[in-house]
């Protein structure tokens, strides 16, 4: 995270030939009554192999806060898709897919309602694949069915490889989700220390920590070229203000790519030259950001539930195309995004936001 990418920032506005500013017209955002959402960008300090502790510079808090409240947007019923092409594009998507896994973590409910669940789980045919939390990992197995012993209801699962069935209790249920992401053997006797960065991020999400490292989910997918973001990811710390310890975005954003062999998952990471991938628990994820205008064209069709965020480079000879594809989805557009008309936008970057129409 060069001196430069956070503070080199020029006049903010449409003064670019070629972006969406230039290409898509501005709408005027009607006034509506929306909740409030606490700004996260001021509780935290940055640093990497470069710079000292300081606080978020507004180059970063605007990605961050873009992610949090598109993710918390979404959540409220609202889908949106948001397109910024700054003078920069290092660590913007990054820092925005992590806004987003905070976001949801902080304002979401992470324990599913476990009666509804519970139903879920039992219409799944037989033989569909699970993954079933013990301690800080997750285990493949596969639905058996439900029973009832002693009177109360059990979800019957077997473990692959394994062959060990297990009833888990209806009022656990949430240990369980469809999925495919899980370690493949049992865990061996012995117990596990916690996870890695957990201090600092209990001090980061407070009473919503346990759920945060507890619970798999993917609330946000990340896909770009995965070199770039990896370093991005691994090198950037961040740590509440004024305390001790800090943790790398890779552990807040908490890829499987980052974490131990079926570690407990946040989100999921994609290159976007991939032509497949599996989701590691069946999902609706709440934003996926697309750092690129090829990730951008290839991958939106694959999250049409989702919410989006596209990192557009100003630099690339891709720009046109990512361009070309924020007007056709701005052309069937909902409505304006009044949700995120708060933010502050950094000089010298181009940014529409509005509601998906499809």
């Amino acid at each position: 995270m060069s001196h430069a990418s956070c503070t080199d920032r020029g006049r903010h506005g449409q003064d670019s030939g070629v972006g969406v500013g230039a290409v898509v017209s501005q709408e005027k955002e009607a006034t509506s009554s929306r909740a409030r959402v606490d700004a996260l960008a001021p509780l935290f300090e940055v640093s990497d192999p470069t710079l000292p502790w300081t606080a978020l510079p507004a180059w970063l808090a605007f990605f961050l806060e873009l992610g949090q409240h598109v993710a918390v947007a979404h959540d409220r019923g609202s889908k949106t898709c948001a397109i910024v092409i700054p003078p920069v594009r290092s660590f913007g998507s990054a820092v925005a897919a992590t806004g987003a896994v905070l976001g949801v973590a902080r304002t979401a409910d992470s324990i599913p309602d476990l009666d509804a669940h519970f139903s879920a789980l039992c219409e799944l045919p037989k033989g569909t694949s699970l993954v079933v939390k013990q301690a800080d990992r997750i285990y493949a197995a596969a639905f058996r069915g439900a029973a009832e012993r002693d009177g109360a209801m059990y979800l019957r699962v077997e473990y692959e490889h394994d062959g060990v069935t297990h009833y888990v209790p209806q009022g656990e249920c949430h240990r369980v989700q469809a999925g495919s992401g899980g370690k493949r053997s049992l865990p061996k006797v012995g117990r596990r220390g916690r996870a890695s960065g957990a201090a600092a991020i209990e001090s980061i999400l407070g009473d919503r920590a346990a759920e945060f490292l507890s619970v798999p989910t993917v609330d946000a997918v990340l896909v770009g070229q995965l070199s770039l973001l990896k370093e991005e990811l691994t090198t950037v710390a961040i740590r509440p203000a004024g305390h001790r310890d800090g943790v790398p975005l890779s552990a807040l954003l908490r890829s499987s790519r980052f974490l131990p062999d079926g570690g407990i998952s946040r989100s999921l990471l994609l290159s976007d030259r991939t032509g497949e991938f599996e989701m590691p628990v069946d999902d609706t994820p709440h934003v996926a950001v697309f750092d690129g205008a090829r990730a951008l064209s290839r991958y939106r069709s694959a999250f049409p539930d989702s919410s989006w965020i596209a990192v557009l480079d100003r630099c690339s000879t891709s720009l046109h195309e990512g361009v070309d594809v924020a007007n056709e989805e701005f052309a069937v557009r909902r409505g304006p995004s009044s949700h995120l008309d708060t933010l502050d936008v950094p000089e010298a970057t181009e940014f529409q936001a509005f509601e998906r129409g499809r």
